[in-house]
């Protein structure tokens, strides 16, 4: 089994101030404490939607990470957004759908600290050689 990542290695997850609730194989839980900087205007209680996207993109990753070992660059990233996410934690549940030999592939979820789904996506990333 690979060992949980360590999410203080990036700066843009040190920024984001990510936290780990799950890692098992094929799947990656995190955590992303709410901060004024991820407003997506002055005065508004929406997150701003690349915050949402970013956090999508790290839980698909990290999903893949846990059965290949290593970090994937992505290739391509879709995000529905499905209601606004509001001011307080979010929590991304990233599942692995395939591991290829060159291609792999997650799907996340977001969800706002009452467990309404916000956005869901799917990551494509570039396998390890």
């Amino acid at each position: 089994m690979v060992q949980r990542p360590d999410l203080a290695v990036s700066p843009y997850q040190r920024f984001l101030n990510v936290e780990w609730v799950r890692f098992e194989p094929g799947l990656a839980e995190l955590r992303l404490p709410f901060r004024e900087e991820f407003l997506r205007a002055d005065g508004s209680d929406w997150y701003h939607g690349g915050v949402v996207a970013a956090l999508i993109d790290i839980a698909g990753d990290y999903a893949l990470v846990s059965q290949v070992g290593d970090g994937l660059p992505t290739i391509d990233l879709r995000v529905d957004w499905l209601r606004p996410a509001r001011r307080g934690p979010l929590l991304a549940i990233g599942r692995s759908v395939k591991v290829g030999r060159t291609v792999c592939c997650a799907d996340i979820e977001v969800r706002d600290e009452t467990g309404t789904l916000v956005a869901v996506g799917r990551g494509t990333y570039a396998t390890p050689k």
